[in-house]
């Protein structure tokens, strides 16, 4: 039997008065329903704007630990676009 899936789960809201409920609830049944296992879910509160994302580079430094299989996003196409490509692989910070 196939040992399952690592998953980290990234989430963004753009202010402190939003929260990220919704977000998670989906990504939970999501990696559930693909008999992953959840390890983490990274949140920022911050607007997509900014470069400095505490969660998304923590992320971004498991990634490089080599300890991520899958990274789920509830919504790509809110992040810049040098995030997508940090993601992605498509481009490696130096």
């Amino acid at each position: 039997m196939p040992v399952p899936k690592r998953a980290f789960c990234y989430t963004r809201v753009n202010t402190d008065q939003q929260n990220t409920k919704a977000q998670e609830a989906e990504l939970r049944d999501y990696v559930q329903r693909r008999g992953w296992v959840l390890k983490k879910i990274y949140t920022d509160k911050i607007s997509g704007m900014k470069d400095m994302r505490p969660g998304l580079n923590g992320l971004m430094a498991d990634c490089r630990k080599g300890i991520v299989d899958v990274v789920v996003v509830w919504k790509f196409d809110r992040s810049k676009k040098r995030s997508r490509r940090r993601i992605t692989g498509r481009h490696r910070p130096e």
